[in-house]
C-alpha cells in the first residue's frame, strides 16, 4: 500500500508494485491512442475547458497522499530539494463563476529538474486535497523540460488531474507549465502542440527569490515583490520547516496558478 507522507516523513521513497506499473502503461496507451489522439482536439471533445491539457504517457495509478496539513502537501524528497532547490507551488481551484472549489483534489505527477520521470518509485507523484478556499500548497521542485532534438521537445511541466469530491464538476486533466522568464514562446515548440493548439494560458506564473539563490534570479524569473507579503508568509512559514525535514536550503522560487472547473 502507498506510504501517506507525514510531518515527520516527507516524500518517503516507496516503490511501486509491477502490475501497478503494467496496467498504467496499458491505460496510458489508451489515453495516449484514443483521449488524446489529435482528432478528439479538433473535432472539440476535449479542449472544452480552456486548461484541458494532454495526459501524455508518464501516469502512474494509485499513487500516494502527500498531504501533511490543510491544503498542504510536500512531493520532492528532502534529497531532491537539497539538490535542485524547494519550489513552493500555490494553486487555487474555482469553480466557473470564480468561487472557490473546496476539498477538490489534485493528483500530481512530474519530471525532476532535470527532465526525468521515476516509474519503480512514487518520487515526485502524489495527491493533494484543497482546503475551504479551493487552494493547495505544495512544496516541490521545478519540472524540467525533456526530449530529444530528433523526437521533440517538452517545456517543463506539473500534470494534474483535478477532481471536485462532490461530483458537480467534470474533472479536468491539465498541464501548469514553468517557463524560464514566465516567457510562454517557450512552449511554441512543445512536441505536444502535435495533438493541441499551444497552451499558453496553461503557464504558471512563477517568481525567484534571490537571496535564497546566492543573490541571483532563479531560472531568470521576476523577483517575488516585497509587495506581496501573503506569498512571503507563505515562504517563510515553509522555510522554518524545511531544516527539521534535513533541507539545507530555502525555497529559492514560488509559482501560482487558476484552475477553473466546469459544471457537471
Amino acid at each position: 500500500m502507498p506510504q501517506v507522507a507525514t510531518v515527520a516523513d516527507w516524500a518517503p521513497h516507496v516503490g511501486v508494485g509491477i502490475l501497478t506499473r503494467l496496467v498504467s502503461f496499458a491505460r496510458s496507451a489508451l489515453i495516449m491512442t484514443v483521449v488524446d489522439n489529435p482528432l478528439t482536439w479538433k473535432l472539440g471533445f476535449r479542449g472544452t475547458n480552456e486548461k484541458d491539457d494532454v495526459e501524455g504517457p508518464f501516469y502512474i495509478l494509485g499513487s500516494p497522499k502527500r498531504q501533511i496539513d490543510d491544503g498542504k502537501a510536500v512531493l520532492a524528497s528532502a534529497e531532491y530539494m537539497n539538490k535542485y532547490g524547494p519550489f513552493l507551488f500555490v494553486i487555487d481551484v474555482k469553480d466557473e463563476k470564480g468561487e472557490p472549489v473546496p476539498n477538490a483534489t489534485l493528483d500530481w505527477w512530474q519530471a525532476d529538474s532535470e527532465g526525468n520521470y521515476y516509474f519503480a518509485t512514487w518520487t515526485l507523484r502524489g495527491k493533494v486535497t484543497t482546503d475551504a478556499n479551493g487552494r493547495a500548497e505544495v512544496l516541490s521542485i521545478r519540472p524540467g523540460d525533456y526530449g530529444a532534438p530528433m523526437l521533440g521537445r517538452r517545456a517543463g511541466h506539473i500534470h494534474l488531474i483535478v477532481s471536485d469530491a462532490k461530483g458537480r464538476h467534470r474533472t479536468m486533466t491539465t498541464q501548469a507549465y514553468v517557463c524560464p522568464a514566465n516567457k510562454s514562446e517557450h512552449m511554441l515548440a512543445d512536441i505536444a502542440n502535435y495533438a493541441r493548439t499551444s497552451r499558453p494560458g496553461n503557464m504558471m506564473t512563477c517568481y525567484s527569490i534571490p537571496a535564497a539563490n546566492g543573490g541571483e534570479k532563479y531560472w531568470d524569473l521576476p523577483e517575488l515583490s516585497a509587495e506581496d507579503t501573503t506569498m512571503a508568509e507563505r515562504v517563510k512559514r515553509w522555510n522554518a520547516q524545511l531544516k527539521d525535514h534535513g533541507v539545507n536550503r530555502e525555497i529559492i522560487a514560488v509559482g501560482q496558478h487558476e484552475l477553473k472547473l466546469n459544471k457537471v
